[in-house]
């Protein structure tokens, strides 16, 4: 039992480090200014904390399985709780993630305007000194 705990636990601190990186990407997003590169280790830091949560949640399920424990935990106390507490915070992530989404659509958006109208301004005819049209 207390190895479940343990890994509800490592599951909350991975949520909570997920959190702060969110919030990272969500205020570098913001920012017109920011790099692609940081906004790359970003992702990255992401993916490796989904990885991590994903083999802790692969563990939870065989503790679970060994204890013949299921949720809801409602004849123990502190599985509850954590139980609880990681089911608020992941839905408070996936309304992180959808508000960095949006953001992301929306930045990649107007770059991608910005570049159509860049290429169209560059593909304007030339002319020569007899007004004629140069290819």
């Amino acid at each position: 039992m207390k190895k479940l705990i343990d890994i509800f636990q490592k599951i909350d601190n991975i949520l909570i480090l997920l959190d702060k990186t969110m919030h990272e990407e969500y205020k570098n997003l913001l920012n017109p200014h920011t790099d692609i590169k940081k906004l790359s280790f970003i992702i990255e830091k992401k993916h490796d904390l989904l990885n991590q949560l994903t083999d802790a949640k692969k563990i939870q399920k065989s503790l679970e399985k060994s204890y013949n424990i299921f949720p809801p935990y409602l004849k123990f106390k502190k599985l509850n709780y954590f139980s609880n507490k990681i089911i608020n915070k992941c839905l408070f992530l996936n309304k992180m993630s959808f508000k960095n989404k949006k953001l992301t659509k929306n930045k990649f958006y107007l770059n991608q305007n910005f570049l159509n109208l860049y290429k169209s301004y560059n593909n304007n005819g030339i002319y020569d000194i007899n007004e004629n049209l140069e290819n």
